[in-house]
């Protein structure tokens, strides 16, 4: 009888263990998932929290009397913060880039040990290079992404580790809508005259402020036209990237698309391939340069306030 009751005991006892297990376990699964969702979820910073802390930074560094202005802490923020961004959708081309040339490498090669149609090793030699020049940039991508993110933490003291997002969205050219400088001073309520007019200064990214009506001086004038035409003539090339970016990609496209058919052309593609990646390149770039000439001509205003 006591035997039977040590047994049952002993078999109660399992069960409980095996039902707090099994309830541990599932807490656990449970708080996996939830920490998993908060990093999916969690919003990289974005580039107004990125000026704000690197604001805050600078102000906290004036004891040391390493103090920098604030136009020149906002504008390198921007400039560090569009190349990082410009960076990683060049990255993002140069793998896209790589898949295609490795996959063209893959058929080449089959197709030249099955000798079905004429593909020569010069052929194939060509897009391995392609290929090989590609992997070569992707390095070189990867590593000033990471020489920029450093740069980004000085400026705000933080470490932004190298796989760290600092933003979810991708560069975008700046609004420069302004027809020519007049308009420009105007809207900024910049005069040659000596009159005090409050008004609204807007700023290609939508920011405003209240800017009492300033006289310009020659020097600040003429500077301020310098950075006005450098930001206009990086609006028209954007512009222009913008097409052809179109006219690559569809290209692209219709030569990968005729050599997985098997009735495209190697050296068709590789060049396909070549100009893509200058053109798509050279479009990302052209919207860094925008962006920076507006932050430029952006706190060369600033400073005229000061």
């Amino acid at each position: 009888m006591r035997t039977k009751f040590l047994r049952d005991i002993l078999t109660v006892s399992k069960y409980i263990c095996f039902v707090i297990t099994l309830i541990l376990v599932v807490v656990f699964q449970v708080g996996l998932c939830s920490l998993w969702a908060g990093e999916k979820n969690r919003t990289a910073l974005s580039l107004s929290e990125t000026i704000e802390l690197a604001l805050d930074y600078n102000s906290q560094r004036r004891m040391n009397n390493e103090i920098l202005l604030p136009e020149d802490v906002i504008f390198s923020v921007k400039k560090y913060y569009y190349q990082i961004q410009t960076q990683v959708e060049q990255l993002d081309t140069a793998e896209e880039v790589r898949d295609h040339f490795q996959k063209a490498v893959n058929k080449s090669e089959k197709i030249f040990e099955e000798g079905e149609e004429d593909i020569s090793q010069f052929d194939i030699t060509k897009l391995k290079l392609g290929l090989s020049n590609t992997l070569s940039d992707i390095i070189s991508l990867k590593h000033a992404i990471q020489i920029a993110k450093l740069h980004l933490g000085e400026l705000i003291g933080k470490e932004i580790r190298p796989n760290t997002d600092i933003a979810k969205t991708d560069i975008i050219p700046l609004t420069f809508l302004y027809s020519g400088f007049d308009i420009y001073l105007e809207t900024k309520n910049l005069s040659p005259s000596s009159s005090k007019l409050k008004g609204e200064v807007s700023v290609a990214s939508g920011k405003t402020s209240a800017k009492i009506s300033v006289q310009l001086d020659e020097g600040d004038r003429l500077t301020l036209q310098k950075a006005f035409i450098t930001a206009k003539e990086a609006n028209a090339k954007v512009m222009l990237g913008k097409k052809n970016r179109k006219i690559t990609r569809a290209l692209l496209v219709a030569e990968a698309a005729n050599y997985d058919f098997g009735i495209g052309d190697s050296q068709e593609l590789f060049e396909a391939l070549i100009m893509y990646t200058r053109v798509l390149s050279g479009y990302l770039e052209s919207i860094y340069t925008l962006n920076v000439a507006v932050a430029e001509l952006e706190k060369l205003t600033d400073a005229i306030y000061r």
